[in-house]
């Protein structure tokens, strides 16, 4: 004979960061007066205690006592049901002693935040920000991902508009932002935005922002202006000075070089008087110029043509170009492809996630996100074919986000490939026990036609 034990069933959850009470009855089954000392056993002893915690109860009696719940509003503390015990320790008689065994559910609570990092990033045409949401609820956490500014002057984009987060953790959500426009010239011109992440609950919804800011930085600094501006002064300083200066002296120094001309109109050339009984004879300088003093046609000038001057043909110009200043060929199309595996527990790889680049393209790969939503244990590869490019522990991460300076090419033909040896299945999408792994990478480039 000994203490029995009555829990009053009630479906009332207890709530984190409040106060739960559930009635309790304890009867003396012996035949004397005894005395009960109270406690919880397991790990939910330190917020679950019992009032009060020792009672003197009479032969086939009962005594009412209360279990307090007070569940921390922790992260640590997962929502779910809790198993604990109830100890009823007799004084009179110690095989009488009993260890009741029940069960509480916590219930679920909402809290978390979000930042930018960083906050404030200058760059001409886009800048890429990171927003990390953490999770401090004792739940997993769903959240969408909105972008705006006040002036809409930018373009937003998010790898994932939507992602679950467990509990106690953090997730990197890449956001880009785009300016618009273009700033030719001119100072840098901040453009300010919000970020919202907003969680649908049963009852509301909540929402956290931050703030951030983009930089457009102009096109041409005012450095490349000014260095323009100065070679064009040169340049036009040196075209003055050779117009208005050099090219007169040169042609005034030409001048002087040339050999002078006699001029026929100057007169008449004297000869000496013939003398007396002698007949006439020419001039030894040469012909008499003719009566009268006529003027002489000056010479016909040089070139063999007989005094006319000779025409000119008119330059030949070459073709002129199309306007276009180089051949075809492009820059290639944005690109981008999300695949994602389905792996049963295995050491070994599954390969069947692949993607295959087409046979007249070269795909430039700067960017892979690599997904772990359902917390999947086990080791993830990317591959070029049979070749590996990236080996990551699953269980190390939720999201991550890579990028790449040097984009990763992957030829015609060649294929991106996912292997997975999944260890154990996460629980996050399936609580009830999920029976494979679904990593998936998100990969975004170029996609380049070799033809």
């Amino acid at each position: 004979m000994g203490a029995i034990v009555l829990l009053l069933d009630d479906d009332e959850s207890a709530v984190p960061g409040e106060e739960t009470r559930r009635a309790a009855q304890i009867c003396n089954s012996g035949s004397v007066v005894d005395r009960f000392e109270l406690d919880i056993v397991g790990d939910a002893k330190d917020w679950i205690r019992v009032e009060p915690s020792e009672v003197n109860v009479f032969p086939d009696q009962s005594v009412g006592v209360e279990l307090v719940f007070t569940p921390p509003r922790s992260a640590e503390l997962p929502a779910g049901r809790v198993t604990f015990a109830l100890r009823v320790m007799s004084h009179e008689d110690i095989e009488g002693s009993v260890v009741e065994e029940t069960s509480v559910t916590v219930g679920p609570f909402t809290d978390f935040d979000v930042r930018l990092t960083p906050r404030t990033k200058r760059s001409r045409f886009g800048a890429r920000f990171h927003a990390v949401v953490d999770n401090r609820g004792n739940a997993p956490l769903r959240v969408r991902m909105y972008a705006s500014d006040r002036d809409s002057a930018l373009r937003f984009a998010f790898v994932y508009p939507e992602t679950v987060i467990a509990h106690g953790k953090g997730a990197l959500v890449p956001v880009k932002a785009r300016p618009l426009t273009r700033r030719w010239r001119g100072a840098d011109l901040a453009l300010p935005f919000q970020v919202l992440v907003a969680h649908h609950g049963e009852a509301e919804v909540e929402e956290r922002t931050t703030d951030g800011a983009v930089v457009q930085a102009a096109l041409l600094s005012d450095a490349v202006v000014k260095f323009v501006m100065a070679v064009g002064a040169a340049v036009l300083a040196l075209i003055a000075l050779w117009l208005f200066v050099l090219k007169p002296s040169v042609e005034s120094e030409a001048r002087k070089q040339l050999p002078p001309v006699a001029n026929p109109s100057d007169g008449p050339s004297t000869s000496p008087s013939p003398s007396i009984g002698t007949s006439p004879g020419p001039s030894p300088s040469g012909p008499s110029p003719p009566p009268g003093g006529a003027d002489v046609p000056p010479p016909p000038p040089p070139g063999g043509n007989g005094g006319q001057s000779g025409s000119q043909e008119p330059p030949v110009t070459g073709d002129a170009p199309d306007g276009n200043g180089q051949g075809g060929g492009g820059q290639g199309q944005a690109f981008d492809q999300r695949i994602e595996a389905d792996v049963k527990p295995s050491a070994a790889f599954d390969t069947r996630a692949r993607y295959t680049v087409p046979k007249d393209a070269t795909l430039f790969v700067s960017d892979v996100v690599f997904e772990n939503v359902a917390s999947d244990k086990g080791v993830i590869r990317l591959q070029r074919g049979d070749t590996v490019l990236r080996r990551l522990a699953l269980d190390a991460f939720s999201n991550e986000d890579e990028h790449y300076d040097e984009p990763i090419r992957f030829g015609p033909g060649e294929e991106v490939v996912l292997a997975v040896s999944c260890r154990t299945p996460g629980t996050l999408v399936e609580p009830a026990g999920a029976k494979s792994c679904t990593p998936a990478a998100y990969f975004s480039g170029r996609l380049v036609t070799t033809k």
